[in-house]
């Protein structure tokens, strides 16, 4: 008796380990009119973990050679994590950048007793944050490409209600991507009128816990992985990589995507 119910916990922390540590990758092709092949990967949500059953990050992220790297949020679970997890980003290699934008838990730390950061140990951490990647705070910047233009804005929606519109749109871009921690982002891009040709999120986590193949929780309502919108054309939430308050997956792998624009 007591070794079949040690044989099942076993078979049960492997399971859940598994779900909670194997990364898995999904690519997405797009077509985007004016732009040279591209490899854009997004990362979310790492909140804290860097090392997967099948690798390190840096290793996951690097075998596909990206021109771009984009970052949504939650880079740990509590400051102590953030040396440790910038040190794992400064390995990744990316042709034209690392992009990042600000989540919540860059704003506040815990799983369930949540303590705010100060201004003092936010800016702290910003400053350590543009050592390693490209900080798009309700900014833009503009990438030059084989003679097209890549305009990326990163709205900063780690506080509800902190997110800005763009002062001005780059209309002569050939590609616009719009980078956010949190979907619900997507009524300011309607109710602004605001187009894109990409906007990537995370935040949801996917559920991290999906029954039936269906979200579980307060983002319940919205979709997991990509849709078409009007008006951002892909719409991309992704699973992101760790985990907050549950310490655990369960069929809602943690996910790197891959977005292959203009490949065959």
């Amino acid at each position: 008796m007591m070794t079949t119910i040690i044989l099942c916990t076993l078979v049960g922390i492997i399971f859940f380990t598994y779900h909670t540590t194997y990364v898995k990758t999904l690519t997405v092709k797009l077509t985007i009119p004016s732009v040279p092949p591209l490899t854009l990967v997004h990362l979310s949500d790492p909140h804290g973990r860097i090392r997967f059953w099948n690798g390190e990050l840096h290793k996951l992220v690097n075998v596909h050679d990206p021109d771009l790297v984009m970052v949504t949020g939650d880079l740990t679970q509590h400051s102590g994590q953030l040396t440790r997890v910038l040190n794992e980003l400064a390995k990744v290699k990316s042709k034209d950048g690392v992009f990042f934008v600000p989540g919540n838990y860059e704003r506040e730390a815990g799983r369930f007793h949540k303590k705010v950061y100060s201004d003092a140990v936010y800016r702290s951490q910003k400053e350590a944050w543009q050592q390693v990647m490209t900080v798009l705070e309700n900014k833009s910047t503009v990438i030059e490409k084989d003679g097209s233009r890549i305009w990326i804005y990163g709205f900063d929606n780690s506080i509800y209600g902190n997110e800005q519109r763009p002062e001005k749109e780059i209309h002569q871009a050939n590609m616009t991507i719009f980078l956010a921690h949190s979907p619900n982002i997507i009524s300011l891009i309607h109710n602004e009128g605001l187009k894109a040709d990409l906007l990537l999120t995370g935040h949801t986590h996917g559920g991290q816990v999906r029954l039936f193949n269906r979200t579980v929780g307060a983002y319940k309502n919205f979709h997991v992985g990509q849709k078409q919108d009007q008006s951002v054309g892909v719409f991309g939430i992704s699973h992101g990589l760790g985990t907050s308050r549950l310490p655990i997956r369960l069929n809602c792998f943690p996910e790197i995507t891959v977005y292959a624009v203009n490949q065959s």
